[in-house]
């Protein structure tokens, strides 16, 4: 066990309807959420994860600025297989936590603020909850806004913008369209469709409200 005084974020969630996927589609969504969780390992090596039962996940994020980057990856990489794939996500920044080698059992506010965040998810599927009251105060409209944009985009729409997260380089419109070998156009009326430019707007304040509060 390592115990820490630094803020951590933890991202939990669960699929939505996921006993009335087919075998081949929890195959499909399995792997997708292993390889999300590979790639913020990538991103920082201190991020750790589980998976429960194979519709469960859970993220310790350490590189606290990227919260909102993580969990949008979640929610559009598991939309992006179908119609039939969603997911209730809730995460949580909080100071103070009990670190293990395995997730499950590891303690801390952020565990408890980001299940209990899941555990009230009813006609949403994304909340975000903090100890610091001003990200609180800051961000719970906007989330609920963000929320239902990502609820109504579709699979296209979200396969688009992955990329578009998944890099911290100034991808154009032009080479997001050669790497995911689809027209120009069809790229651009699909990120406006979607509302890329406001999300990429609150990401980015997002990481300079968590940046700017981490050090005080």
């Amino acid at each position: 066990m390592a115990a820490t005084d630094r803020t951590i974020a933890v991202i939990s969630g669960d699929i939505i309807n996921s006993t009335g996927l087919s075998a081949e589609q929890f195959e499909q969504l399995l792997a997708r959420i292993k390889e999300i969780q590979t790639w913020m390992s990538t991103e920082n090596p201190s991020n750790a994860h589980s998976i429960i039962r194979g519709d469960e996940f859970q993220s310790v994020v350490h590189d606290i600025g990227n919260t909102l980057r993580y969990t949008l990856i979640y929610r559009l990489g598991i939309k992006a297989l179908g119609k039939a794939f969603d997911s209730r996500i809730s995460f949580a920044i909080a100071r103070h936590a009990e670190l293990r080698e395995s997730v499950s059992e590891s303690m801390g506010e952020a565990f408890v603020l980001s299940g209990r965040g899941l555990k009230s998810l009813k006609n949403h599927r994304l909340v975000f909850s903090s100890d610091r009251a001003e990200l609180n105060t800051q961000f719970d409209l906007l989330f609920q806004y963000l929320d239902r944009q990502l609820t109504d985009l579709t699979a296209r729409q979200c396969e688009v913008m992955l990329p578009m997260l998944k890099t911290t380089q100034d991808l154009s419109i032009s080479e997001l369209a050669t790497q995911l070998d689809v027209a120009t156009a069809t790229v651009s009326k699909s990120l406006k469709a979607s509302g890329w430019p406001l999300i990429s707007a609150l990401n980015q304040q997002f990481i300079n409200q968590v940046t700017r509060l981490q050090n005080v």
